[in-house]
C-alpha cells in the first residue's frame, strides 16, 4: 500500500492526473509476477477495495445535490438509456470481438458490466476543477454521472438474476469436484460425476494410480495437493467442492484446511480420522460420507468386485423406513452412500446429512449372500 500511494504521487508530481494511470500499469505488472502467498494478497486487497470503494462513494454523493440532478430535466434520462442500451453494449461487443464469449455472454456482460467508481471519482475532480476555473457545466456532469449510476445499480442490479437465467449464463461454480487421492472409491465418484455432466479431476503423488485414472478418462495431477499452483491449475477457484479421499486420515485434514484457507470452496469434505472430528467442524470442514469411514475396506471390495452399484430415490410413501433402513445398513459398512441429487445439483454426501423426500441417492453396497443370516435386512434400499 505504502508502494501504490508513492507511486500515485510521484506521478502526480510529474504529470497531472497521471497517478490512476501510473497505478493501474504497476497492477499489470505485479499481476504478471510471480508472488509468494498471491491468493492472500488477493484476498487482502480485496477486503480493501470494497472499504474503500464504500467510503469513497459516500463521500463523493454527501457532495452531490438533488437538485443539480432536478435541473439536468428529462434529456438527462435519455442520456442515460443511450448508454445503456447503445453505448455500453457495443463496447462490449466490439472489446470481446475476437473472445470466446458466446452471444449470450455478450449480451450479459453488456447488460451488466462494471461502471461506477473510477467515473464517478473523475468526475468530482472535474466537476472541482471546472468550478476553479469557472467554467460553466461542471456540476452538471457530476450530476449526470451519478444519475447514470443510481439508473444503472437499480435496474440492471435487479435485472441481472432473471436475465442470467433467461440466458443460461448462470456461473457454474457450485458444480464439480477436485478429489485428492487416485483409489479405486475416488474413481468410481469422478466416473459418477463425469457421467451426469460434471466436471471433475483428481490429484494424486502416486504415478501408478494417476496412471489407472488416466486409464479410465478421468482427468488427473500427478502432484501434491499441497502445492496451491497445482490446485489452481486444476480449477478450484471455479469448483464447488473440493474432497480428501486418501487412505491416511491425518494427511485428508491438512489438505482441506489447507484448501479452505488458499481457496475456500463452497464445499470441503475430508475422510478424518475420528479423533478429528470437532476440529474439523471449528474449519467448515466436513467428514465425507460416514464417520471414520474404512476407505481401505470398501476400495478392496471395489477391486475384488465385491460390491455394486444402486440408486434409489427417496419416496413420501414409507419415506421413514427408507431411512432407517439406508442407515442401518450404513452402520455395518454394507452400503456406502456416494452421492446425492437433489434439486438437478449432485452432491458428495457427508456424514452428517438429513435426507429429504424426492432426494435421488447413489451408493455402493454389497450384495448378499444366498445364505446370509445376520440379523438386519441384507438387502439394497427400495426404491
Amino acid at each position: 500500500m505504502a508502494g501504490v500511494w508513492s507511486l500515485f504521487a510521484i506521478a502526480q508530481l510529474l504529470i497531472s492526473e497521471s497517478g490512476l494511470m501510473a497505478t493501474v500499469a504497476a497492477g499489470l505488472v505485479l499481476r504478471a509476477s510471480s508472488l509468494p502467498e498471491e491468493r492472500l494478497l488477493r484476498r487482502f486487497k480485496g477486503q480493501l477495495t470494497t472499504l474503500a470503494v464504500s467510503v469513497l462513494f459516500v463521500l463523493l454523493a454527501a457532495d452531490l445535490s438533488i437538485a443539480s440532478i432536478i435541473a439536468l430535466g428529462w434529456g438527462s434520462l435519455a442520456t442515460v438509456a443511450v448508454l445503456m442500451f447503445v453505448v455500453r453494449p457495443v463496447n462490449i461487443w466490439v472489446c470481446t470481438w475476437n473472445s470466446d464469449l458466446n452471444w449470450r455472454q455478450k449480451l450479459f456482460a453488456g447488460w451488466i458490466s462494471p461502471r461506477g467508481i473510477v467515473s464517478a471519482s473523475v468526475s468530482s475532480l472535474f466537476s472541482i476543477l471546472l468550478v476553479e476555473r469557472g467554467v460553466n457545466g461542471g456540476d452538471a456532469i457530476k450530476a449526470l454521472v451519478f444519475l447514470t449510476i443510481v439508473v444503472t445499480v437499480i435496474v440492471q442490479g435487479l435485472t441481472a438474476k432473471p436475465l442470467a437465467q433467461l440466458l443460461q449464463v448462470q456461473a457454474t461454480g457450485d458444480r464439480g469436484a477436485l478429489i485428492v487421492g487416485s483409489n479405486p472409491l475416488s474413481r468410481l465418484v469422478a466416473q459418477l460425476f463425469q457421467e451426469r455432466g460434471e466436471f471433475v479431476v483428481l490429484i494424486d503423488t502416486d504415478a501408478e494410480a494417476c496412471e489407472a485414472a488416466e486409464r479410465e478418462n478421468i482427468p488427473v495431477f500427478l502432484s501434491s495437493a499441497l502445492d496451491t499452483d497445482v490446485l489452481e491449475e486444476a480449477g478450484l477457484s471455479s469448483i464447488g467442492t473440493f474432497v480428501t479421499m486418501t487412505s491416511n486420515g491425518e494427511v485428508n485434514a491438512v489438505l482441506a484446511q489447507r484448501a479452505i484457507e488458499e481457496f475456500s470452496p463452497p464445499r470441503t469434505l475430508a475422510l478424518l480420522p475420528k479423533d478429528s472430528t470437532k476440529s474439523a467442524k471449528a474449519t467448515k470442514v466436513q467428514q465425507a460420507l460416514k464417520q471414520d469411514f474404512p476407505i481401505k475396506l470398501w476400495n478392496q471390495r471395489l477391486r475384488d468386485g465385491a460390491v455394486k452399484l444402486g440408486e434409489t430415490t427417496l419416496r413420501e410413501a414409507g419415506f421413514a423406513f427408507q431411512q432407517a433402513h439406508i442407515q442401518q445398513l450404513i452402520e455395518v459398512n454394507e452400503l456406502v452412500p456416494l452421492l446425492l441429487q437433489r434439486s438437478e445439483l449432485l452432491r458428495i454426501v457427508p456424514s452428517q446429512v438429513t435426507w429429504l423426500v424426492g432426494d435421488r441417492l447413489i451408493y455402493l453396497f454389497t450384495p448378499p449372500s444366498p445364505n446370509s443370516c445376520n440379523g438386519y435386512p441384507a438387502r439394497r434400499p427400495s426404491g
